[in-house]
């Protein structure tokens, strides 16, 4: 079989800054109640009072709602009186809100949960009698100065999670209370006008990629954005949805696909940039409900991002049940977890998340299943002091990491950040610049200094057909003056092979120096018929080096942050040009290895692997079109 990977550049498209707000103004906001995410009558655009209470009354149900009712929340308490009528319930949530003091050190974690489940609380407790004006009065009296500060901590920049979790929170307060009094209304408005300006701008710019690792990202970006969509839909009967996919690009069902592809089989995040350990390393706490809110929201289009989350969200079910809802998160159970799901075709095989301004690619065989492969490849540039130094590295994940990118990380700013402890290269020794973290509030700030004394511009991403390949010019991330261009493109051929194609060339009258080529196992390897094997206890990896001209090898038993570095010398000179097949399968060991070759033959590279040909295109490239 012959396949032909011609990975091409594609255009850079300016970013284009869309007047239109989906977000309502104030003066739109509908007066009934309840506002936030439910309305009193059946609409489209929210789940209405009678479809909340009108859901089967079954074990489930009954497990829920106990859930709900033993939750100290706010937002939790007064749900339980929307469905139940028990005004104890209500009287909780007034008497958690009546009493709330802004702590001493308040964040931007206090600004963005508090204000969101105070903001739920307010609109769904208008319709109670013992929640009148002045006790309201004084509900936003407690909370107003958590609000000063959220609006403070709100203009900070557009890629980092407190700028998102600071903003949400406030616009999800401000959709509550807008109208009651012209604080409120004013706040509203300053932070509608925030999202308008700058924070819709950065996601449709983003174009799905998570400018944070996966956890930072799906807990504190990709949540306040959805909860304020949702609300901001409902508050004004206006399709925000809509607006965002005709207008801006569809990130949102972008956002969805990044959050289902960006989960592997195990359920943890792929690891590129600082995953955490513990519960918000992976779909374990509020992510069900997220996946549920996300395909309610973007369900209709059926596309390939909807097929993901419901693939996903299939699996959390079948591994973790109703204890996927994590204490108040019943609440999404409630409003989008029961309902019928849209009909989808099976997941496509691979997502990219950003473009030609840098993103990642992720490929997976076998689905969503113990027995799947899946592949990452990331070549961006630098958003924030979470992501690592690791442009054109990748992972394979096959019953757990065996191409290891750091999976877990102690510090921000520690070892993990460095170049040499993840699947990508050193060129003459040197490893890749070490950026630091930017503060622009706007993508046109960030726009204007991505490439300013090579600060912040590191990766681009090419993108290959049919999905099953991807590559990157990643060039820029270097110091080295002799550097014109290095691309990697990253094939996933089959059940469970990779190739790995590198093609390094120099300027006019240089030479690239040698280069480091590098592979972190997840255990010692060993060497065996020219080959480097290792495990991970239930996956095996073997990695051949097929093309290229190689000299010393190196292993380092363990790192510092647990991996064993394969790294391969390799010669240097005008164009430097290597290929690596790397096969994984399941159990402890391989099986005998299989004939692979590579040559090159006219402008292309053409891999020999498993009974396939895969062709790889050595041009055109260029980063600056």
């Amino acid at each position: 079989m012959l396949r032909l990977i011609s990975i091409v550049l594609i255009a850079v498209v300016t970013t284009q800054v869309v007047a239109e707000d989906p977000l309502p103004r104030a003066d739109q906001l509908k007066s009934d109640r309840p506002r936030l995410l439910l309305r009193p009558k059946a609409t489209p655009l929210a789940v209405s009072i009678e479809q909340l209470r009108g859901q089967a009354k079954d074990k489930a149900y009954d497990e829920m709602l106990g859930q709900l009712s033993g939750s100290k929340s706010a937002h939790g308490q007064a749900m339980v009186w929307l469905m139940t009528g028990k005004q104890d319930a209500a009287d909780k949530a007034i008497a958690r809100m009546r009493g709330y003091r802004v702590p001493e050190k308040a964040d931007s974690f206090e600004v963005f949960f508090k204000l969101t489940e105070f903001g739920l609380a307010y609109d769904w407790l208008c319709g109670y009698e013992k929640f009148d004006a002045a006790a309201r009065a004084q509900v936003r009296k407690a909370v107003a100065p958590l609000v000063a500060m959220g609006l403070k901590f709100s203009g900070d920049h557009v890629f980092h999670n407190y700028t998102w979790m600071s903003s949400g929170g406030v616009a999800v307060w401000g959709l509550a209370t807008a109208g009651e009094d012209a604080a409120s209304t004013a706040a509203y408005e300053q932070i509608r006008g925030r999202f308008e300006r700058d924070l819709w701008p950065a996601l449709r710019y983003l174009d799905g990629l998570p400018c944070e690792p996966m956890g930072y990202w799906t807990h504190y970006v990709y949540r306040p954005a959805l909860v304020t969509v949702l609300a901001g839909q409902s508050a004004g009967e206006t399709d925000v949805v809509r607006t965002i996919r005709e207008k801006q690009g569809d990130w949102l069902a972008r956002n969805l696909g990044a959050l289902a592809y960006g989960t592997l089989p195990d359920l943890r995040f792929v690891p590129f940039g600082d995953l955490q350990s513990g519960a918000n390393g992976g779909a374990t706490r509020a992510v069900a409900g997220l996946l549920d809110a996300g395909v309610w929201a973007v369900g209709g289009r059926a596309g390939g991002e909807v097929s993901a989350a419901v693939a996903l969200s299939k699996r959390i079910g079948e591994k973790r049940g109703l204890s996927a809802y994590d204490d108040d998160t019943a609440i999404f159970w409630f409003l989008y977890g029961r309902g019928a799901r849209p009909a989808v075709k099976a997941a496509p095989e691979s997502f990219v998340a950003g473009g030609a301004k840098g993103g990642h690619w992720i490929a997976r065989a076998g689905g969503w299943g113990d027995d799947a492969t899946v592949v990452g490849f990331r070549c961006a540039d630098h958003y924030g002091d979470h992501n690592h130094w690791d442009q054109g590295g990748f992972f394979i994940w096959r019953r757990g990491l065996l191409a290891v990118d750091p999976p877990v990380y102690k510090k921000t700013r520690g070892p993990q950040q460095r170049t040499d402890l993840h699947n990508t290269l050193l060129i003459g020794g040197q490893p890749q610049r070490a950026v630091r973290g930017q503060t622009f509030g706007s993508v046109g700030r960030f726009e204007q200094n991505l490439k300013a004394g090579k600060r912040l511009e590191t990766g681009d991403l090419f993108v290959g057909a049919g999905g099953t390949a991807a590559a990157g010019e990643f060039a820029q991330a270097y110091d080295v003056p002799a550097l014109a261009s290095c691309v990697r493109q990253i094939a996933l051929v089959g059940r469970g092979t990779v190739v790995v194609v590198d093609r390094l060339t120099a300027k006019a009258g240089e030479r690239v120096p040698d280069v480091q080529w590098l592979l972190q196992f997840p255990a010692a390897p060993a060497s065996a018929d020219g080959a480097w094997v290792a495990t991970n206890g239930a996956g095996w990896i073997r990695c051949r080096s097929v093309l290229g001209d190689s000299g010393k090898v190196a292993v380092v038993e363990a790192t510092e942050v647990g991996t064993h570095r394969l790294t391969l010398d390799y010669k240097g000179g005008t164009e430097v040009l290597l290929v690596h097949v790397i096969e994984v399968g399941d159990g402890k060991a391989p099986g005998a290895a299989g004939v692979v070759s590579a040559r090159r033959k006219g402008g292309e590279i053409e891999v020999s692997v498993g009974g396939e040909t895969v062709r790889f295109a050595t041009s055109p490239f260029s980063r600056d079109p």
